[in-house]
């Protein structure tokens, strides 16, 4: 399976939270080989040249960028060359003061590298260079500050993607996304989701179709998909093996499936995306 990372942060560390930069966290903070995180990570590029894969997408790095990584994404970095910038790791603990943040951080690991304007680029740096500082010398309160900071990093980063969709049903919408970002192996029925939130299959129809547009039943398909297409590109399991990992009993069912939802079969997409 990919790797899966904890957050790790110095002690005594009174919020789940680090910055600093490319070097400062050493080499698993521009590691080239796929793995997933079980906190969000946000990577604000000011030099470099190569690609941040994420999720089998390669962008290619054209500083000033930002990138966002959400819990159980998969990514890496690419051929990169004199990376040098800031990384932000964080488990959701780190927002409690703004649980609205979780959203916002879902669109923004959705957005690919966002590319500030100057002015927010220096905006983005100067809020940065606080951070690490209030993280490095820890002056009276600053765990207060830092995550006041995080909040403002996450607004600011939002104001340069795109908006989070407004919904009434956005609180139920949230947790299924999350529960669908989060799970390796996804659930394979709505019904299974539903009890696991607590709400009714047909209040989380109604949630998630208001909050995304789309019913739940074909986001559920698209993160099997998304993790069916990871686990083939990164991993050496058996497609077998891979088909009960996303929730398919049935190895002949899983191809049939993975075609029509990827539009080439399990060992197709393999053999096109051999390292």
């Amino acid at each position: 399976m990919l790797p899966r990372h904890e957050l790790d942060v110095p002690d005594p560390a009174p919020l789940p939270f680090a910055i600093g930069s490319f070097e400062w966290f050493g080499p698993m903070a521009k590691a080239g080989f796929p793995h997933r995180h079980t906190f969000h990570e946000i990577a604000y590029v000011t030099r470099g040249s190569g690609a941040h894969v994420v999720d089998l997408a390669a962008h290619r790095l054209r500083p000033p960028q930002l990138f966002a990584v959400a819990p159980g994404q998969v990514h890496h970095w690419r051929d990169v060359c004199g990376l040098d910038g800031w990384v932000v790791v964080f488990t959701d603990d780190a927002l409690l003061q703004h649980p609205e943040d979780r959203r916002a951080l879902a669109v923004l690991a959705g957005s690919g590298g966002l590319r500030p304007a100057h002015r927010d680029a220096a905006e983005l740096e100067s809020l940065l260079t606080v951070m690490a500082h209030e993280y490095t010398e820890r002056p009276a309160g600053f765990a207060t500050v830092l995550a006041a900071l995080l909040h403002v990093l996450v607004v600011r980063a939002l104001r340069i993607g795109p908006p989070p969709r407004p919904g009434r049903e956005a609180g139920v919408a949230e947790r299924f996304g999350r529960l669908l970002t989060h799970d390796t192996g996804p659930a394979p029925t709505v019904r299974a989701y539903a009890a696991r939130l607590g709400v009714s299959t047909s209040h989380l129809t109604e949630a998630v179709k208001a909050s995304t547009g789309e019913p739940p039943g074909r986001l559920i398909r698209r993160a099997q998909a998304l993790e069916a297409r990871r686990l083939l590109a990164r991993t050496g399991l058996s497609v077998a093996q891979v088909a009960h990992a996303v929730g398919f009993a049935d190895p002949a069912y899983f191809c049939r499936f993975f075609r029509r939802e990827v539009g080439v079969t399990p060992g197709r997409f393999r053999d096109q995306h051999r390292p």
